[in-house]
């Protein structure tokens, strides 16, 4: 079959823009362009687009009508099928169509034969509102998180267990989501959202309030010893014993009444670089295993690399890498100056290890997950060196244990609000580019039978070659990261931090077990233009295989394919 380019199909796209343009006066020239652009419908959608690559039954799906809305610079497709289809499917091949061909949208309708049974949309109500967040992402923590349907013929009613349905209807979300199910299913349904909170949700507002309170009582108590512990600062203690004298090689012990010296434990003060001491416990995590959404979080280790810049406002910015022996991160810090961010950043690069206090979350600017830190301590914690590996004594290709703890999960099942995950599959396509950072963004499309989703890694530019060269080479991946809607993207993605090296996929070989073998006397090869993919060669190695002793090419008028099928002949 002679594949359909880029460019031809760019030229259908300009035409049917041009012929929106066209006057009367040019009718014939616009016929023209309308015949050439019918000829691409009625056609299968692995016919027109050769190079969208999936294994869902949605390149057999009928493109009944094709049109381009050129103000707006819109495709609407619409799709016929004699199955059903999922919805992820649909969400990926309208992603193809926008990036392939530069549209600002693309809106696919769906018509089903009458034959077809469809999923009911309670079953699909995930599924619909992860569709929905792609193209209306705040439709994503409202619906999908904290929501259920119930549906009565045309009428469904969203039970919603947050707070927002007056924001919803005022974005006109519910409308959207009418237009969403009418393209997917062909039915317009009546939609209404309904608060419905639960006793647990209702105590837990009140808890989360209670909590509140507690917290701005504590800082105020906190500000108060504080001011206490400043006018006393200054005051000589009082002893009755004369002859006793404080020690000089405890810094800071106070004497009590009948408590001898050597009955006192000490600890070592911590040097406080950056903030103050508080009493609030921050979780504190193995750097393999932050990410964006961790919030704050405590991270003990050593410097490997750290600077200071000033802004455009005169701070000093301060930035580190921080090693713990699971990972790398890089931490940023502000000081009120220049020269202040230089004195702290000394300090830093002079201590044996630091705990730094903040928040993680997505550094816009360098396209990495970092930690903004408000507190910096130095410690005396001996941070072990990874141990040395080589690549043929283990399967571990990235993170810290090759024994992945997380729930396996078919790709197919995959929702924003899963978590942790560990999926397995084979890699079929990779990219990787350079942040401003210096590290690497690694990105690969993990297929695992059921449908395919994208990874994406940040890796260090000291192991960054490594790592790619090994997935690339790789015949299976088992990967462990955090399933969440990629921003920049627009899509669900899997941020991974545990890659592990498999065999690969199982697959299964058909065969023909027929005692009497079949003759095919109707076959076409890539040489029948827009009507087949396979070679000659492919088509007579399969034959031979199932046992068949004769099968017939009948390519549309030509005879490219018999010099490969002559050559062929002598083996067979």
């Amino acid at each position: 079959m002679l594949q359909l380019k880029t460019k031809k199909l760019n030229n259908h796209f300009k035409q049917e823009k041009k012929y929106d343009t066209i006057g009367k006066n040019k009718k014939a020239k616009t016929l023209s362009y309308r015949r050439e652009w019918e000829k691409l419908k009625s056609k299968k959608v692995g016919e027109i687009f050769s190079d969208y690559k999936t294994n869902s039954n949605i390149k057999y799906a009928e493109v009944r009508a094709l049109n381009v809305i050129k103000k707006t610079n819109i495709l609407q497709v619409l799709l016929y099928f004699d199955e059903y289809i999922e919805i992820k499917e649909i969400w990926y091949f309208e992603k193809f169509l926008r990036e392939r061909f530069m549209f600002s949208s693309v809106d696919i309708k769906i018509e089903y034969h009458e034959a077809v049974e469809k999923k009911d949309i309670k079953t699909e109500w995930r599924n619909i509102i992860a569709y929905m967040a792609h193209k209306y992402p705040l439709t994503k923590p409202m619906l999908l998180l904290k929501s259920d349907v119930d549906v009565v013929e045309k009428n469904i009613t969203v039970r919603m267990h947050i707070k927002g349905a007056d924001f919803l209807r005022a974005k006109k979300t519910d409308k959207e989501l009418v237009k969403v199910l009418k393209n997917l299913f062909g039915i317009e349904y009546t939609i209404e959202l309904v608060e419905e909170l639960s006793k647990e949700d209702m105590m837990a507002i009140k808890k989360k309030l209670e909590n509140e309170e507690k917290e701005i009582i504590h800082n105020i108590e906190e500000k108060n010893r504080e001011f206490q512990a400043q006018n006393q600062a200054n005051e000589v203690p009082e002893y009755h014993d004369v002859d006793y004298k404080m020690p000089e090689d405890i810094d800071g012990y106070i004497p009590q009444e009948g408590v001898m010296p050597e009955d006192v434990t000490y600890e070592e003060p911590q040097e406080y670089i950056m903030g103050k001491p508080s009493k609030a416990k921050e979780k504190h995590m193995n750097i393999k295993d932050i990410t964006a959404n961790d919030g704050r979080v405590t991270l003990e280790g050593r410097i490997l690399t750290s600077e200071v810049r000033q802004t455009k406002s005169g701070k000093g910015m301060l930035i580190f890498d921080l090693y713990d022996g699971t990972g790398t991160i890089t931490v940023k810090s502000f000081a009120k100056d220049l020269k202040e961010g230089e004195q702290m950043i000394g300090k830093i690069q002079n201590a044996k290890s630091i705990k730094t206090i903040g928040k993680a979350g997505l550094d816009t600017y360098a396209g990495d997950v970092t930690v903004i830190a408000n507190t910096i301590i130095e410690t005396n914690k001996e941070i072990a060196e990874p141990e040395e590996v080589e690549e043929e004594e283990t399967p571990l290709i990235l993170g810290g244990s090759p024994n992945i703890t997380e729930p396996l999960v078919k790709v197919e099942d995959l929702g924003v609000d899963d978590g942790k995950v560990a999926l397995q599959g084979e890699v079929i396509f990779t990219e990787d580019r350079t942040l401003k950072s210096g590290k690497t963004l690694f990105s690969f499309d993990l297929y695992d039978g059921t449908s395919t989703i994208t990874c994406k890694s940040f890796l260090n530019k000291d192991i960054a070659k490594k790592v790619m060269k090994r997935i690339k080479s790789a015949s299976g991946l088992k990967v462990a990261g955090t399933a969440s809607m990629d921003t920049f993207s627009n899509e669900l993605t899997v941020m991974v931090n545990t890659i592990v090296e498999t065999e690969g996929l199982e697959k299964k070989v058909r065969q023909d077990n027929a005692e009497v073998k079949r003759v095919e006397l109707h076959m076409h090869t890539q040489m029948s233009q827009m009507d087949a993919m396979t070679s000659a060669k492919d088509l007579i190695k399969r034959a031979m295989k199932w046992g068949m002793k004769s099968i017939a090419i009948t390519d549309h008028g030509v005879v490219q394919a018999f010099p490969e099928a002559h050559k062929m002949l002598r083996i067979w």
